[in-house]
């Protein structure tokens, strides 16, 4: 049976908390490292062992995988699906989601977010408060955009990069897969696979070894 209007979430963080109850889903429980207990007023359902063993009792309803960084979602991510759990989007209803745009599975998108014409969110992106993607702009699964980030028309974010707050990316620029671009910088050229960049404008910091986490 389906539970289209109750979501568990994944990480015990209060924005989470408060962006399901204004989009107005039930939160049937939280799985979380501290096992036990309430977290916001709801249930701690146990840890991510709990969810695989408990997945019969608990996988009809879908899963909001909650943390920012990419990395941790996108293993959160396989193993959830790995044990049978849907991923459900959740938009807040104080972000502006242009009708031609497209969202995908497991996206996160919280209050004060504009997302214009014909962008494409891809899956278990996640974009926090009051960051403004343009026109045409492309997110690639897994990427993070941090709060009052820009993203003008065009740009493209590879899988698994990260945006800090209140960074801006020109148009038509590309940011490579995995890369971080610092808080705050202005980003004037395209962004290589990996590396961290940071200033006005933007440059190469370093370049992360594979499978560094995003800060």
């Amino acid at each position: 049976m389906d539970h289209p209007e109750e979501v568990i979430l994944v990480g015990a963080f209060r924005e989470s908390v408060e962006l399901c109850e204004d989009a107005g889903l039930t939160i049937a429980g939280i799985f979380d490292c501290a096992t036990t207990g309430t977290f916001g007023g709801y249930p701690i359902l146990g840890s991510d062992e709990t969810a695989r063993k408990d997945a019969a009792k608990w996988s009809a309803i879908p899963v909001m995988v909650t943390p920012d960084q990419p990395s941790v979602r996108r293993r959160l991510v396989a193993l959830y699906e790995s044990w049978g759990y849907g991923l459900r989007s959740v938009v807040s209803p104080g972000a502006a989601i242009s009708r031609s745009a497209r969202i995908g599975t497991g996206a996160v998108i919280q209050s004060g977010v504009n997302v214009s014409a014909d962008a494409i969110i891809g899956n278990h992106a996640r974009l926090n408060m009051k960051c403004n993607v343009m026109h045409n702009v492309t997110i690639d699964p897994f990427a993070t955009i941090g709060p009052n980030a820009v993203l003008l028309g065009w740009v493209c974010v590879g899988a698994g990069a990260y945006i800090g707050a209140n960074a801006t990316v020109l148009p038509e620029k590309r940011i490579g897969e995995g890369a971080v671009v610092g808080a705050g910088a202005v980003v004037t050229r395209d962004v290589p696979p990996g590396a961290v960049v940071a200033g006005c404008p933007a440059r190469i910091l370093r370049r992360k070894p594979a499978g560094e986490a995003v800060p």
